[in-house]
């Protein structure tokens, strides 16, 4: 049996190969059930630690709300079989975390930081590779119309990744050189523009000013005047050379034409979607549709007229966390999600540290703005990417014990 040092820092390695093997389909599941396993050992071994720890509290009182939404959705899902695999399989999350918990002290989180920002740099470096060449280091190419680089044809899945982890590489950076950091963080915010996920563009945007507001203190304004005129640069350069950004850019300036096509062309089709999303939350407003059965009650909500059922197609997911959480969870699934929030921003609150609790508070707050639509927070890959930043704000506020 390895010593303690050595589980510590195999529970690392293993924490870090699930961003790595993030592009890879099913893979990061791998290290995830993993750490699940050693979670359990953990729970039995270990239960008078946990029992008084605030971090198995904080984490046991998120995911029992997350398990509550999920389970009680399922009692008249329209795809009941999913909904409950959702809800069990939040377990695995649980189990992981705990091993966490139990395994990595404060020494250990300086360098999980600067293994996330080598991580994140490679796949920003690995994605310009892409750009110019037309596949990255491993032969993939890119998803048709983004960059999209490791993760190749499968959904345009880097822009995201990369603006969710920008605090972290931030934070990361801060003890390198000027020079390194400025060209560090300006080849990320390059490839989250090329990949065109607009909005990822809007994470990314709310991570630069959070940064600025909550770190900056000297030379502000100076700093903000370096931002814009690189901002300038890097937007005429991108213009210039990049028709896809010109489309993305073209498709956004239709929201100003005055027009409901204008308005939904803008948006990618999604008012369909939403509409769809409206008449299930009007028709099951107490649990929903079931947590992860949009695309199984689609056809049922959907409008005449809908694009996407005249396309023979169904919404994969709402496109916007509070229509999928009140649609496929109901109020229920709201209020319990919104005390889960609730408590677990007190918890950060009451245990802040100015740089490590910052970057993963910041990771996840951006991932839940208003104005983003990604991923469906029930689906295997984004729930893995709500979870690592989830679960490291959680082990992170060990700093201050």
């Amino acid at each position: 049996m390895p010593n303690k040092e050595n589980r510590s820092f195999l529970v690392l390695g293993l924490l870090v190969l699930v961003l790595i093997l993030l592009p890879f389909s099913r893979f990061a599941e791998l290290p995830i059930l993993v750490l699940s396993l050693m979670g359990i050992y953990g729970l039995f071994v270990n239960w008078e630690l946990l029992k008084s720890s605030k971090q198995f509290y904080i984490l046991s009182t998120v995911i029992g709300c997350y398990f509550l939404m999920t389970i009680i959705s399922s009692i008249d899902s329209y795809w009941q079989e999913k909904s409950i695999i959702v809800a069990f399989s939040s377990f695995r999350f649980y189990f992981a975390t705990i091993a966490l918990i139990i395994h990595l002290q404060s020494k250990h989180f300086y360098l999980l930081i600067k293994l996330v920002t080598a991580i994140i740099i490679f796949l920003s470096i690995d994605a310009l590779f892409q750009y110019f060449v037309g596949f990255d280091i491993i032969g993939r190419e890119s998803y048709e119309g983004r960059l999209n680089g490791i993760f190749g044809q499968h959904h345009a899945k880097l822009g995201p990744v990369l603006a969710l982890l920008l605090p972290v590489t931030m934070i990361g950076l801060r003890h390198y050189p000027s020079l390194v950091r400025w060209i560090s963080i300006l080849v990320v915010i390059v490839v989250i523009i090329l990949s065109g996920t607009r909005s990822a563009w809007i994470m990314m945007l709310f991570t630069l000013f959070a940064y600025w507001f909550h770190h900056v203190k000297k030379r502000r304004f100076q700093l903000m005047i370096k931002a814009v005129i690189a901002s300038v640069i890097i937007i005429g350069s991108l213009w210039s050379i990049s028709t896809e950004f010109q489309q993305r850019i073209n498709r956004t300036m239709a929201l100003f034409d005055g027009t409901q096509a204008g308005l939904d062309f803008a948006l990618a089709d999604r008012l369909s979607i939403w509409k769809t999303s409206w008449n299930m939350i009007e028709q099951h407003p107490i649990n929903g549709i079931g947590a992860h059965a949009f695309r199984k009650a689609y056809p049922s909500f959907a409008n005449k007229d809908d694009y996407w059922q005249q396309k023979d197609g169904v919404g994969m997911h709402a496109h916007h966390w509070v229509l999928e959480v009140l649609a496929e969870t109901g109020l229920i699934g709201f209020f319990l999600l919104s005390f889960a929030s609730f408590r677990l921003f007190a918890f950060v609150k009451n245990n802040y540290h100015k740089h490590y609790s910052w970057a993963f508070m910041i990771a996840l707050v951006s991932a839940f703005l208003p104005v983003t639509s990604i991923y469906s927070i029930f689906a295997s890959f984004w729930s893995i990417c709500l979870w690592f930043v989830g679960a490291c704000l959680i082990v992170m506020s060990k700093v201050n014990e």
